[in-house]
């Protein structure tokens, strides 16, 4: 099962502006922007580039998990 998570979009200063999914609590928001994306993909997030054929520069991804949302907190407990 895979799990949306949040959004992330850049924003004009090259600042990540995340939007996150209703049932994620803004603690496991934080630790994923404090995580490295190398270490976030080794617990099992994946990450899929946004593209917008309407307006070209814009640029995001969204983060998914593969599980469901409470094996993603006690993954999120084991990092640093």
């Amino acid at each position: 099962m895979r799990t949306l998570v949040a959004t992330a979009l850049i924003n004009a200063k090259g600042n990540e502006v995340y939007c996150a999914a209703r049932k994620v609590t803004n603690e496991n928001i934080k630790r994923i922007r404090n995580n490295s994306r190398q270490q976030l993909e080794s617990i099992g997030f994946t990450f899929v580039n946004l593209i917008s054929l309407d307006y070209p520069n814009i640029k995001g991804y969204a983060v998914f998990y593969e599980g469901h949302l409470d094996d993603m907190e006690k993954s999120l407990k084991l990092l640093p």
